[in-house]
């Protein structure tokens, strides 16, 4: 399987996260036309050693990143993930902003036509830089590029929730992915 198309990025943010849940989000909003999505979970190991030989192997994961390009992100939508203020068409960046806990989602087309879906469900965005050159004799796209990192749930410690049409069992989750952010659960209740 490999990836040959990348789109709907959308995201909501995140209302309440207690301890043994449930987690709860706002309205899922579209958020850039997608052009590339580089997500990293962070894995560390260790390996213990004892009698001259390795004995056992203990495997964390940490954070995840995710650095996107879109075409454009607009005014609202950076507001909106920042914590900043949009005032009558202005963002205005203060230092002393806090950036909401949001989830993000998108599709990866597969070259065999099926899809994988994925929720972030914890994470927050940097401000982005921004790099602007002249105009040459050639167009060229200078395209946004924001990060994010992304974290486990308070009330069930999920970071990363992942669907693949390829899996009929999947099917029926499918059309509603993206109406909220997906609730595992779900798939622990009975079906009819």
């Amino acid at each position: 399987m490999a990836f040959v198309g990348l789109r709907k990025l959308v995201y909501a943010k995140l209302l309440t996260d207690p301890l043994g849940g449930p987690a709860t989000y706002e309205e899922v909003k579209p958020f850039a036309k997608a052009i590339t999505a580089n997500v990293e979970t962070a894995t560390n190991t260790a390996t213990n050693y004892a009698d001259n030989r390795p004995v056992k192997v203990v495997t964390q994961i940490g954070e995840t990143t995710l650095t996107l390009t879109s075409d454009e992100l607009s005014q609202e939508v950076l507001s909106d993930i920042l914590g900043m203020e949009l005032k009558k068409g202005v963002v205005i960046y203060k230092q002393t902003a806090k950036a909401p806990y949001v989830a993000l989602g998108f599709i990866g087309d597969k070259d065999d036509d099926t899809e994988q879906v994925v929720w972030l469900t914890k994470g927050k965005f940097s401000v982005p830089s921004t790099n602007i050159n002249t105009k040459t004799d050639s167009p060229e796209f200078q395209n946004p590029e924001i990060t994010g990192t992304f974290i486990g749930r308070d009330a069930d410690e999920v970071f990363k929730i992942v669907g693949d049409t390829a899996d009929e069992a999947f099917a029926t989750y499918r059309p509603t992915f993206f109406d909220q952010v997906f609730d595992p659960a779900v798939l622990d209740a009975p079906t009819v």
